[in-house]
């Protein structure tokens, strides 16, 4: 399977591989899928952070025997574990989605790899016999 930052450090390559196996480019896909996973990440880590400072917030308030702003800092701590795990859940959904359309495409080729159907005139070789076409004819 592929690495996401491979593709997103070298979009045009993964294209043009894709492209000589007879495929559409998909960088643009994977990308588009890599910035949704990367800013629902990047919220659900803020999240993550609010919900820590205001545990110690209410440890805080419990100290200064404020109850009505501990009672508020808990509020927020159950509504941002809900949202957590939902955005947890949302990730998990992103993620299958980037592997499943990664793991639907075929490797592509190496560069010296000339483009071209088998058997249409290419030469294949096995260790240092070469075969032309019919893999049964050995070429000398």
């Amino acid at each position: 399977m592929f690495d996401v930052k491979w593709i997103r450090e070298n979009p045009d390559a993964f294209d043009k591989g894709l492209e000589s196996r007879g495929l559409a480019p998909q960088s643009k896909a994977v990308l588009a899928l890599d910035d949704e996973r990367r800013a629902h990440l990047a919220g659900l880590q803020e999240a993550q952070a609010r919900r820590n400072a205001a545990s110690k917030e209410i440890g805080k308030a419990m100290a200064a025997k404020d109850q009505a702003t501990a009672d508020t800092l808990k509020a927020e701590v159950a509504d941002l574990k809900t949202r957590i795990q939902q955005g947890e859940e949302e990730e998990r959904r992103i993620n299958e989605k980037i592997e499943t359309l990664l793991a639907g495409l075929p490797n592509i080729p190496l560069d010296e790899v000339p483009v071209g159907a088998v058997g249409g005139g290419l030469v294949v070789v096995f260790g240092s016999q070469e075969w032309a076409g019919d893999e049964n004819r050995y070429q000398g």
